[in-house]
């Protein structure tokens, strides 16, 4: 454990007892780079606390100068969240407090309706790979139900993010110099290569632009050759490299799903891949289908 974790871990352990001490409060957990034990000197604090039965604005204020911090913001709330922003000796804390009710939903939408929105991930990842600091029983009742990460969730991640735009369109935008569009396309490329591997790999997204990409990748046992270093190096070549070798990688995603998940349809994919251009250089479909001219 580093010294940037060892310091924010024992200012949670200063917050955690106010939260368990209110007996509304079913749950604490710290999560993000703090809980994994992957902090830097840039990172904040972030406490996940699950009620019983909702806070009250009075509670929430209580609760955090119990814990020694002192508000910058309280968030409405908003998308089955509480949420809040407090600094403890200098150090930013972002609480995400929910219902218990509201993770019991969230892990039968994955699990039972392999449902692939973005936000339950995040909460099963946080709960997956956070440090609970009360709980703990609870905890483990949630983690033994993500464990079971269904056939069905790894089919229509993958069906949902194996879907590229056609090889010639970073083609056409490198050979233009055209670079805000270019890396624009990289990066939402880059995003959609990482979502079918997430499937593929049964694991829940935690975080949804992947920040810490080289701690989720590293987890991955179905992946590219050296793929982290590939998708920086991809960011930072020349226009012409840079395509090249971002669908490369695309054909090795290909490759993998069809190696792995038996029975899965990628002829429709690969045909919205590999379409050719017309004489006018633009796309058949596909340039007007992605809203790119």
């Amino acid at each position: 454990m580093n010294q940037a974790t060892e310091k924010r871990l024992a200012l949670a352990h200063k917050i955690a007892p106010a939260y368990a001490a209110n007996p509304k409060v079913a749950v604490v957990v710290l999560a993000g780079s703090v809980g994994r034990g992957t902090a830097d000197d840039f990172s904040d604090i972030e406490i996940d606390v699950f009620w019983n039965t909702a806070p009250t604005d009075d509670e929430r204020h209580a609760l955090i100068a119990a814990g020694g911090g002192v508000i910058y913001h309280m968030h409405p709330f908003e998308q089955d969240e509480w949420a809040e922003t407090f600094f403890i000796e200098g150090i930013k804390v972002d609480t995400s407090q929910f219902l218990v009710e509201t993770m019991d939903r969230y892990l039968a939408d994955a699990v039972e309706r392999a449902d692939t929105a973005v936000d339950p991930q995040l909460l099963i990842a946080a709960i997956q790979h956070g440090l609970p600091l009360h709980g703990h029983a609870v905890v483990e009742h949630w983690r033994a139900r993500a464990a079971i990460y269904p056939d069905a969730l790894v089919r229509a991640m993958v069906a949902q993010y194996l879907d590229f735009r056609p090889r010639f369109f970073t083609e056409m935008l490198a050979a233009r110099n055209d670079l805000l569009i270019l890396h624009r396309a990289l990066v939402e490329i880059e995003h959609r290569i990482l979502g079918v591997l997430m499937g593929l790999n049964r694991l829940y997204m935690a975080h949804p632009v992947f920040k810490w990409m080289d701690w989720q990748i590293a987890q991955m046992r179905i992946a590219p050759p050296d793929l982290a270093r590939r998708l920086r190096q991809i960011l930072s070549a020349e226009p012409q490299a840079a395509s090249r070798q971002i669908n490369q990688l695309i054909e090795e995603i290909f490759g993998l799903v069809e190696q792995h998940l038996s029975g899965f349809d990628t002829t429709e994919a690969w045909a919205e891949f590999d379409q050719p251009r017309d004489r006018t250089g633009q796309y058949l479909s596909g340039e007007q289908s992605h809203g790119e001219h």
